[in-house]
């Protein structure tokens, strides 16, 4: 059985090309269940930026080490494991990619002109990662010996 993890993460891709105000509803509303605990709002989004980098880095290795030690049986596995992996990282990069463009204090306060849309161009952003990923982990199960 061959996986080709190209393919889904392209049609992955287009839907997550129309989808990017939805992620970024989802970034606005950790930071409010945080000011909601008490985090004040810039804390609120760097720590959301911290933890959105840490495993933005950390889930393609992790998916990685799976894929390395994968047994033949879980192949069929592998395309729901795909869209989960490819969702949560869509998200990860999306978050961890919002300090680039703007800063906590403009996102919080509204100062310096920005509307909110820079959330949706750093969800663009995550897409070709994503693919190249999908070539990556490709190349990862054709070297495996089977």
């Amino acid at each position: 059985m061959t996986v080709d993890f190209v393919k889904p993460t392209v049609i992955f891709s287009i839907v997550g090309f129309f989808i990017p105000g939805f992620t970024a509803i989802a970034n606005l509303a950790v930071q409010m269940l945080l000011n909601g605990l008490g985090v004040e709002c810039t804390i609120a989004f760097e720590l959301i930026w911290i933890l959105s980098s840490i495993g933005a880095l950390l889930l393609p290795f992790l998916f990685y080490r799976y894929l390395k030690w994968l047994p033949l049986e879980k192949l069929k596995t592998l395309p729901i494991l795909l869209t989960v992996f490819n969702a949560l990282e869509y998200v990860l990069i999306q978050s961890s990619l919002i300090p680039v463009f703007t800063n906590a204090q403009s996102l919080c306060y509204g100062n310096g002109g920005q509307n909110g849309l820079e959330l949706v161009f750093t969800a663009w952003i995550g897409l070709p990662i994503l693919i190249l990923l999908s070539f990556l982990y490709n190349q990862i199960l054709k070297n495996r010996i089977f």
